[in-house]
């Protein structure tokens, strides 16, 4: 069986070793995603944290265990697309440029 192939955006059900099976949006570039056996991820949680860290997503990418649902910018992991479990939904563009805002920041890019 062949690997799942994520785009940026995308969110996946994931596989988190510390926490068990978990939504998460993919970071990592389409090209990267493409050639390499990992990817990038951010999770997502139902706790609405400060606005710094935490990007509200709206109904739209495909979430459904929380009444509101949020990236977490500070809870990024590398995974092996063997950590992917199911396809949920995708991010809008707005929501992903957020992100993209809130990482560069957050790491000091």
């Amino acid at each position: 069986m062949s690997d799942p192939q994520p785009f940026r955006g995308d969110i996946w059900d994931v596989h988190l070793t510390s926490v068990g099976i978990h939504p998460a949006v993919v970071l990592s570039n389409n090209r990267a995603n493409l050639r390499l056996g990992h990817v990038a991820v951010a999770v997502i949680t139902g706790t609405p944290g400060p606005l710094s860290t935490h990007v509200p997503l709206s109904a739209e990418a495909g979430l459904t265990r929380y009444d509101a649902s949020y990236v977490d910018i500070t809870d990024v992991h590398a995974l092996s697309k063997g950590a992917l479990r199911r396809h949920r939904g995708r991010c809008s563009r707005g929501e992903l440029a957020r992100i993209g805002e809130l990482l560069s920041v957050y790491l000091g890019l």
